[in-house]
């Protein structure tokens, strides 16, 4: 038992830099009914596990040199619904479900997002979205924060109120 013990944490340990040695990535993290927001990591397995509520799994929907780190059992162990991966169309297609990081990629590892992906995915998933079922199929449906609240022109004309001003006319 020992010697299979120390075998396995030699394999384990084979090929990985060490824990003292990591450097800190920025990042963006995106939680369900939040906007992202950026990060800074270390950037180490067991740090992007907590970031994502468990074992990760790497994406690459995108042509950008990015990934999305997701929980890779976070549709089967209950995890909220987040945002929808969407084709070039705009079909919907898959659901990233509970938090995930949008990483920078390096020829060998995971780095830091430019400042220009950054933004570019800040930007795009910026409005949260909540999942439902319509006819059998699943859709993504953006959620507006109801607590920022929103001029008093707008707010009276969707709600068909009117103001004293507007009663004095």
């Amino acid at each position: 038992m020992d010697y299979e013990h120390e075998s396995r944490k030699a394999w384990e340990s084979e090929g990985q830099p060490a824990q003292t040695d990591t450097e800190d990535i920025t990042v963006l993290s995106v939680k369900p009914l939040r906007e992202p927001c950026v990060i800074t990591i270390p950037n180490k397995l067991r740090t992007m596990q907590d970031q994502v509520g468990g074992m990760i799994e790497a994406v690459y929907p995108f042509e950008d040199p990015v990934a999305i780190i997701l929980n890779e059992e976070g549709k089967l162990n209950g995890s909220m619904p987040n945002r929808g991966l969407y084709d070039s169309s705009g079909n919907l297609y898959d659901v990233i479900a509970g938090t995930f990081l949008i990483v920078g990629l390096s020829e060998e590892d995971f780095c830091s997002l430019s400042e220009e992906l950054s933004e570019k995915y800040m930007e795009k998933y910026k409005i949260p979205e909540r999942m439902a079922f319509i006819n059998g199929r699943i859709r993504m449906f953006p959620v507006t924060d109801s607590r920022n609240p929103r001029d008093k022109t707008s707010q009276n004309q969707t709600s068909g109120k009117r103001s004293r001003t507007d009663e004095a006319r």
